[in-house]
């Protein structure tokens, strides 16, 4: 018969052997998948500021601060259409300060928030970012906000607020802190609401939440926020650590958060 040593020592070879069996089986834990965003704009945030086509050939043009963060942070892409919007099916698009869409593109956003898609819209009723690019150069970003038919068709209206836009507005909102310029308002129009939609409007009307059909939008009244001039040293250098960004990201968040629920 084995000795009492003989047997411990058997038995702890053959937990060593089943311990290591299990750590080389046992799968890696697997990273969650990025979102993935489509991306309408007129601000220069993927080439940067006044980006010619040369600068661009030749890579001497690079994207805003905020487009970096967006790049690393989730799988975007930058769409000048929506027509591909129901195949792609995105998890979320973002309209910041989009050129005017044509109607088949609003049509095609409506369907698709209705039957379950997520949207974050970002509106300025007088944009305030400065270019030195000629008026009427297309790569200007439109300094009024072209989505009345879309907002108006949920019920909403963005006006503007009567101050002076060029002055710099320090908002505290949600816990973030962010400054921009010509911050606008959105008024809640009930009496032009489908009943398949509902909304939810935060302090100063400057963002708005609806639940639309079975999807979602959240809709903010201003788009120069994303301005990296208005960001300090340190939020140019680490983008993360702007209050900007991190609404966005509380944004997206809150979308995702929903999707996973019942989307």
């Amino acid at each position: 018969m084995p000795g009492f040593w003989q047997t411990v020592s058997s038995a702890m070879l053959a937990l060593f052997f089943l311990t290591q069996c299990s750590a080389v089986e046992s799968p890696p834990e697997q990273e969650r998948p990025k979102p993935h965003i489509q991306l309408m704009t007129s601000l220069p945030l993927v080439w940067g500021d006044d980006a010619s086509m040369e600068s661009i050939l030749s890579g001497g043009s690079e994207p805003a601060p905020i487009y970096q963060y967006w790049q690393e942070q989730y799988d975007i892409t930058a769409v000048d259409s929506l027509e591909n919007l129901v195949p792609d099916d995105p998890d979320i698009v973002i309209l910041a300060q989009p050129r005017a869409m044509d109607p088949a593109d609003l049509t095609d956003l409506d369907s698709w928030v209705r039957s379950g898609g997520d949207a974050i819209i970002l509106t300025d009723p007088i944009l305030v970012w400065p270019s030195e690019l000629p008026l009427g150069d297309p790569r200007r970003p439109l300094a009024i906000g072209f989505l009345s038919p879309l907002l108006d068709h949920w019920g909403l209206e963005l006006v503007r607020v009567e101050e002076n836009s060029a002055d710099i507005a320090n908002l505290r909102f949600g816990g973030y802190s962010f400054a921009t310029r010509g911050v606008g308002r959105l008024e809640n129009l009930k009496s032009r609401r489908a009943t398949d939609i509902a909304c939810e409007t935060s302090t100063a009307n400057f963002l708005v939440q609806c639940s639309i059909g079975k999807g979602q939008a959240s809709i903010v009244a201003d788009a120069d926020f994303l301005n990296s001039t208005f960001w300090t040293e340190k939020a140019k250098n680490s983008p993360k650590s702007s209050g900007a960004a991190q609404f966005v990201d509380g944004l997206v968040q809150d979308h995702i958060e929903r999707a996973s629920g019942g989307k």
